[in-house]
Parts: C-alpha cells; structure tokens; sequence
C-alpha cells in the first residue's frame, strides 16, 4: 500500500509540472522499458527495506548504474518522465505497457 501511495505520490508530482520541452526526452519505447526496470528495482527497495530513509542511498545508486547501464541520467530520466506524465493518456497507455511486460514475463516463468 505504501508503495502505491509512494507511486502514485511520484506521478502527481511529475504530471503536475508543466514541461514544454521535449528535444531531449527520451524515446517512448526506451522510456517504457526503463519504466518497467525503476518500478522492479524501487518494489525491490520497497519490499526489502521497507521504509524510504532506510533505502534511499542505496536506491539512488542502484538507480544511477541502472540509468548509465542505458546510457541516460537521473536528471533525463526524470525530465522525460515529467514529459510523458504531462499526457495523461500516453502515460496510462506507458504504463498498460509496463504492466503487459510483466504479465508476459510471470507467463513465461
């Protein structure tokens, strides 16, 4: 529950925020594979630790080899996630995407 307040708390945040620039947002469908990574790590992080301030600094590097592992930054990642976050339905259809990606890989298993 508290994880869902936490993401939902993100996207309220990011959407509220008006970004008129996007020349250096990342590519929709590099985005939402990103997406789907952050989310599992920070369910990870979540699920582990429990509460934020036991986590923070180790999420945060985490988050950073993870971003660089894409050749991305923290700071794109959160502009781009502010852009898609603008579009309300673009971003419920990223994160339909998100959501189908981890349908697919709990059938495979």
């Amino acid at each position: 529950m508290k994880l869902a307040l936490s993401i939902f708390c993100v996207f309220l945040l990011f959407a509220c925020q008006s970004n008129n620039d996007n020349s250096s947002v990342i590519e929709e469908h590099k985005m939402i594979d990103l997406m789907a990574e952050v989310y599992l790590l920070e369910m990870h992080y979540q699920k582990t630790y429990g509460a934020p301030v036991q986590y923070k600094k180790q999420l945060d590097r985490a988050l950073k080899a993870l971003l660089s592992s894409h050749g991305t930054t923290k700071a794109s990642y959160e502009k781009s996630f502010a852009f898609y976050a603008s579009n309300h339905e673009k971003f419920i259809q990223m994160n339909d995407a998100v959501i189908q990606r981890y349908n697919t890989i709990l059938l495979e298993k």
